[in-house]
């Protein structure tokens, strides 16, 4: 392959990974959204439905994959 071809490849993938990095922060900006409503339902003394409960859960499982998977990827 000449490098053009490369540069337009790189470009490619470039603009793929960008879009996916756009995904996930609109999906970091909802969680956080969520998260902002919980916590001013906790400062309000509301009482958390089964849902809010289930988030949290979820969201507490997630870290701590994440945190395992970050472990890992850094022993390696």
């Amino acid at each position: 392959m000449d490098q053009s071809t490369d540069t337009t490849q790189l470009r490619i993938v470039q603009q793929q990974k960008l879009k996916d990095l756009q995904a996930h922060q609109k999906n970091l900006k909802e969680l956080q959204a969520e998260l902002e409503k919980i916590n001013l339902r906790i400062k309000n003394h509301e009482k958390l439905s089964t849902e809010d409960t289930k988030f949290i859960s979820e969201l507490g499982w997630l870290s701590a994959l994440s945190v395992t998977i970050a472990s890992i990827a850094a022993s390696l």
